[in-house]
């Protein structure tokens, strides 16, 4: 029940500060709408920070387990990172909620007022992130099976790829929700194709 009434004060506070913001939604907002009291949430998050950020972590998990799980060890690394590159564009189309808040997030990362403990979860976690990216098996694969040429080190091109993918689909899931249709399809897959074609490519532009 402990985790279930967690997952429902998560459920409740994604839906609000999409909603709402992630400044204006306050605690007794997320209790009216996951249907708790104060006492339940107090038992789960010490504060609303903690809340927002246990929801970015959450959110930023969920996406990286899922676009993990498109890739499969008997292919090489291009391929395997084609693969997980068009499932994070279905990830997108499927979830722009999700695309949504952690770009959100990450907007007013610098002006919300964390505490240095949460600061410094948030940092480890991201830290943890990186050393351990879930590109890095596909790209590494690709350095050794030849398919992968670009110069960079994998880790940097992990960054790189992550930074740019989630750039393009927070913008194109903003331009979805304002003219309520789905994604361009023919801009995705040509934005695929040119990151594969950069990342694959021992040519780097000056």
């Amino acid at each position: 029940m402990g985790n279930k009434h967690r997952d429902d004060l998560i459920a409740a506070g994604k839906e609000l500060f999409l909603k709402y913001g992630l400044l204006q939604v306050k605690i007794k907002d997320v209790c009216t709408k996951a249907e708790l009291s104060r006492v339940t949430f107090y038992k789960h998050f010490q504060s609303m920070d903690e809340l927002l950020l246990a929801i970015q972590m959450q959110l930023i998990e969920h996406l990286t387990d899922e676009v993990s799980r498109a890739s499969t060890k008997d292919l090489n690394g291009r391929e395997q990172l084609t693969f997980m590159l068009n499932a994070w564009v279905v990830y997108a189309e499927n979830h722009p909620d999700y695309i949504r808040f952690i770009q959100l997030f990450d907007i007013n990362y610098e002006m919300y007022d964390f505490s240095p403990e949460l600061r410094e979860r948030y940092d480890l976690f991201n830290q943890n992130g990186k050393e351990d990216h879930f590109l890095m098996d596909a790209l590494s694969q690709g350095v050794v099976d030849g398919s992968i040429k670009n110069p960079s080190p994998p880790l940097d091109l992990a960054q790189f790829i992550f930074t740019t993918m989630m750039g393009m689909l927070q913008r194109m899931v903003t331009i979805r929700a304002a003219h309520d249709n789905s994604l361009d399809i023919r801009m995705t897959e040509q934005f695929v194709k040119m990151l594969l074609h950069f990342v694959c490519s021992e040519e780097i532009p000056e």
